[in-house]
């Protein structure tokens, strides 16, 4: 009975044991496992020389787990599990941290090399302006030189050409004097022969002979194509003389006179028409030279 008691007490013992000892080689392999862990981080070659001090703590975390009691590994293990996970985690980001500053200190070389780029671009660009300026300032200093040149022939052109207008108005005088006298010298040996008509106006050949009519500048307002009140009627005398005959209009007139010569011209004829003469029988002539102002003649022919 002793023999038997004894060996079922042995039994219960062993029992007892195996899941004991089970249990713990279970909590070895796991402690074994986060050593394995923690020595491929150290082996890592991006990650094992980073988070130092956070793989020190995960091996002090390791090794109290395995010297740790049977109560308390369970505790121990869970800490030096997140020991271990903290350490990979730290030693991430450590390598995301200096992956993101080798990216920061090649982009600020980036913005250097492109501002010194720019400055260089700059300096060009002040360069090309400088020397566009200064060939603007030596186009306007020539073109300054040629425009005193040019105003220097001009005031001479000008100085010349009052000189030549003195000497034309000195000839016209000189010809309207000359005129003068040749009609007074007219007058005179008409009135030797008694012959008392006006040659201008025609009148004594009782609309069959030919005869003429000068209407100078004073014949019209000053300026202006209107006729004195004194020449209309002299004008449609005139045009009753020579009823049925062909009246002629010429224009004569000095430079710069032209437009204002033939205005006249359509005065003299309007006044004619009204005093009698035949619209179709009219000619106007194109304006010719003259010696002063804008006159026109007037002539009745076949």
């Amino acid at each position: 009975m002793r023999a038997a008691r004894a060996i079922a007490v042995v039994l219960l013992g062993l029992g007892l044991a195996l899941p004991l000892t089970a249990a713990a080689s279970a909590d070895d392999a796991e402690i074994q496992g986060l050593g394995a862990q923690l020595d491929r981080l150290s082996a890592d070659p991006a990650l094992g020389s980073l988070a130092l001090g956070e793989q020190a703590r995960a091996r002090d975390a390791i090794a109290a787990a395995a010297n740790a009691g049977r109560r308390e590994r369970p505790h121990y293990l869970f800490i030096a599990e997140q020991r271990v996970a903290l350490a990979r985690a730290a030693a991430q980001v450590e390598a995301d941290q200096k992956q993101l500053d080798q990216l920061q200190r090649e982009r600020d070389h980036i913005m250097l090399e492109a501002s010194q780029t720019d400055a260089d671009a700059a300096r060009a660009e002040l360069a090309r302006q400088r020397l566009q300026y200064q060939a603007a300032v030596e186009q306007a200093q020539m073109l300054q030189q040629q425009g005193a040149a040019y105003s220097q022939q001009a005031q001479q052109a000008q100085a010349e050409a009052a000189q030549a207008k003195k000497l034309a108005s000195a000839q016209t005088r000189a010809a309207a004097l000359a005129r003068k006298e040749a009609d007074l010298a007219e007058q005179a040996t008409r009135a030797l022969r008694g012959d008392s008509t006006a040659s201008s106006t025609g009148a004594g050949s009782g609309g069959s002979g030919s005869g003429s009519l000068v209407l100078s500048d004073a014949s019209f307002q000053a300026g202006s194509d209107v006729l004195s009140a004194s020449r209309s009627r002299r004008l449609a005398t005139f045009a009753q003389a020579h009823a049925g005959q062909t009246l002629r209009i010429v224009p004569r007139a000095a430079s710069g006179q032209r437009v204002l010569a033939g205005r006249r011209a359509v005065s003299v004829r309007d006044a004619l028409v009204a005093g009698g003469a035949d619209a179709a029988r009219i000619r106007i002539r194109s304006v010719e030279g003259g010696d002063k102002g804008a006159s026109v003649e007037v002539s009745a022919g076949p």
